[in-house]
């Protein structure tokens, strides 16, 4: 299809301008003598870069940057048809692609398209002006758009990819028996699976050719006479919506909980062009009539400052009004001191003396005076300025001090690596390319610092100092006394580094990542360990493994990051999330068994949790939650709001309406606890009210 298409462009081309040029050749020689600026009849062949970026059913319509996607190319002919309206016969051809992956579900698709179509482009001539070196620009079209759409499901051994709940890829199911023995993978990319005839959906051998409608704006740089550069965007709306190979029909596993968004797909194309026009553009000089040649007579006999000499020969021209001059129309000068007479304060002084400005007679002492005001170097002579010079009352930046556990040149032990990363509060800087600072706590009195550096010097971090952070972003201590200063009566909270903690790891890699490639993240810690890995974490840590996992999903979509994964730390190490699953779920008993001693039956209620989002919520959720009794939302961490419905004493009538709930198209709904307004297990409070 597509050899055919540039076979139509080329026939196009060559035939416009076949025309074109055999109507300019057959021009009689007189009619040469006009001035021609250009014609419009005349073809303009361009090629163009840009990105393509799908919006569809995959990553549900609405996640990425357009800008940052796969790249595309176009090669089209245009001619233009009047002044403001252009033909355009266009291929693009590239790839459109989406990878999604979330605690819900994981898709990826790869399609190569081709499109061929006809688009009208108006440029606004009937409210701009015709000398523009810019012109913006509308433009509609239809055209033919062929695609064929591929998944990556196996690496390059042959595995299987299998998400697991934590973030990682593995070669064995989660849920299956021998899930202990699965070893992490990478996906390689390489969409290896035809999604048609791997037909999930039962869709059958739907067609891979469909229709579109491109809407587009932009604008055409004229660069010379005959090349232009065009910067541009348009949207196609398909009428297929098969594109990714989910629609609102699509079901099972692989789809999850999320409802197809129930339209078309779409694609973003987003590029710059260079064209090149075939417009003759010729201009031959036309004697012009006498009658258009400027006045030189009107010029010889003017006088612009009116005082009765023509500016031709008036040596002071702009003479003030009112003024008598001379002949050659400069202002009087009765006592030739050089001082015109409207400005003399003494009109007879006598002939070669010296004048002041204003055209009086100096004597000696005020020539002297002004020759020791020549000659002067000491400032004796010198205006003076008496200035107030106000204090500097902004107020200086606070201090910071932290607790210094080591600065490394070289990579660290990786038994170290885990222990620092136990601690709760720790930053990982780096200084320049060679230099690694470990450092905890942030404080803003000296005896705070301190009484830390010796908490942490308890727990086994000898090398611990107190520092000073710079405006530089380096740190210097301060000093062997202030060190070991008394904080014996200075009470402060402690942060507990022994405890259990959970981070979001970016990777571990061989070598160590560009600085693009963590551009645009903020509160990211790297270390290099003994064992030649760099490690690349997120900055901040949690004491509950929903916590990270939020933070992983935030990762994602804010950022883009896909492969992130959370990891646990206790008293100095690393743990398996298994183990740290065990110790947290020890301690949620433990807390619980004492909590019930102290709830009370009557402050216990029992709510709907409609679901919790990030942002606005869907349309159709909205409209089913407002049929709804007793709505309410809790703004929660991170961003997220927590939506439920209708308030009960029991479970049991908490359970029936979330029944209802679900039956009208609410199927995420779940009850939830309340002891007053802090949220308690389910399980806890039935087993207050004896339920």
């Amino acid at each position: 299809m597509l050899r055919r298409l540039l076979l139509v462009l080329i026939a196009i081309l060559f035939s416009v301008s076949n025309i074109v040029y055999g109507q300019n050749d057959s021009i009689p020689e007189e009619e040469e003598e006009e001035v021609v600026y250009e014609s419009l009849y005349g073809p303009t062949v361009g090629l163009g870069i840009g990105m393509f970026k799908f919006y569809g059913d995959v990553l549900d319509d609405n996640h990425g940057n357009p800008l940052v996607s796969n790249i595309g190319y176009d090669l089209h002919v245009k001619q233009q048809l009047n002044s403001f309206l252009t033909a355009k016969f266009y291929v693009l051809f590239g790839t459109l692609s989406a990878n999604e992956r979330s605690v819900n579900r994981n898709l990826n698709f790869r399609s190569s398209i081709t499109v061929g179509g006809f688009a009208l482009m108006y440029n606004f001539d009937h409210f701009l002006k015709e000398d523009r070196i810019i012109s913006p620009f509308v433009s509609l079209g239809i055209e033919s758009v062929e695609f064929h759409s591929k998944t990556d499901l196996y690496d390059e051994n042959g595995n299987e990819y299998n998400y697991w709940s934590d973030g990682s890829i593995r070669d064995i199911a989660e849920t299956a028996p021998n899930a202990n023995e699965a070893l992490v993978i990478q996906r390689d990319y390489f969409y290896e699976t035809d999604l048609r005839e791997l037909n999930v959906d039962g869709f059958g051998k739907y067609s891979e050719r469909t229709w579109a409608v491109p809407v587009g704006v932009g604008a055409k740089m004229h660069m010379t006479k005959n090349i232009d550069f065009t910067v541009g965007t348009s949207l196609h709306f398909t009428f297929s919506d098969v594109v990714d190979n989910i629609t609102d029909q699509s079901g099972g596993e692989r789809i999850g909980t999320q409802e197809g968004n129930g339209g078309n797909d779409r694609f973003l194309m987003t590029s710059f062009s260079i064209s090149y026009n075939f417009l003759k553009h010729k201009k031959v000089e036309k004697v012009e009539g006498f009658e258009e040649l400027p006045d030189y007579l009107a010029y010889d006999t003017a006088d612009e400052d009116g005082d009765g000499v023509v500016d031709f020969i008036d040596e002071c021209p702009w003479t003030p009004a009112g003024v008598e001059v001379d002949e050659k129309g400069c202002p009087l000068d009765r006592d030739g001191d050089f001082v015109p007479n409207y400005k003399d304060d003494e009109l007879d002084s006598r002939e070669n003396a010296a004048v002041t400005p204003m055209g009086v007679e100096m004597t000696d002492e005020m020539i002297f005076e002004a020759y020791q005001r020549y000659l002067d170097s000491t400032g004796m002579f010198a205006e003076t300025e008496t200035r107030v010079i106000a204090a500097d009352k902004r107020k200086k930046s606070a201090k910071r001090y932290k607790v210094q556990l080591g600065s490394f040149t070289e990579a660290i032990d990786a038994e170290l690596v885990d222990k620092f990363l136990s601690i709760p509060d720790v930053e990982i800087t780096a200084i320049g390319d060679t230099i690694t600072v470990i450092v905890a706590g942030d404080y803003t009195t000296l005896p705070e610092a301190v009484q830390r550096k010796r908490k942490l010097s308890e727990e086994g971090f000898d090398a611990a100092i107190v520092v000073e952070q710079e405006k530089d972003g380096t740190f210097s201590s301060v000093g062997d006394a202030a060190n070991n200063m008394d904080v014996g009566a200075y009470a402060t909270e402690s942060v507990n580094s022994q405890g259990l903690i959970f981070r979001v790891q970016l990777g571990a890699f061989s070598k160590r990542l560009s600085k693009k490639y963590v551009k645009g993240l903020n509160n990211i810690m790297e270390i290099k360990a003994d064992d030649g890995l760099w490690k690349y974490l997120f900055g901040r840590s949690y004491t509950t493994i929903d916590g990270a996992a939020g933070a992983k999903v935030d990762l994602a979509i804010d950022y883009g990051v896909q492969d992130a994964f959370i990891v646990a730390y206790k008293d100095g190490k690393r743990i398996s999330l298994t183990q740290a699953r065990k110790i947290q779920a020890k301690g949620a008993e433990a807390a619980s068994s004492s909590a019930i001693k102290k709830i009370n039956k009557k402050d216990i209620t029992f709510k709907v949790q409609v679901g919790t989002y990030k942002n606005q919520l869907p349309t159709d959720v909205l409209s089913k939650l407002m049929q709804l009794e007793a709505i309410g939302q809790t703004e929660l961490d991170g961003g997220l709001t927590r939506y439920t419905a209708g308030e009960f004493t029991s479970f049991k009538e908490a359970e029936e309406y979330q029944k209802r709930i679900a039956d009208s198209g609410l199927g995420g709904a779940f009850v939830i606890a309340f002891n007053k307004e802090e949220l308690i297990p389910v399980s806890q409070a039935r087993e207050v009210l004896g339920e």
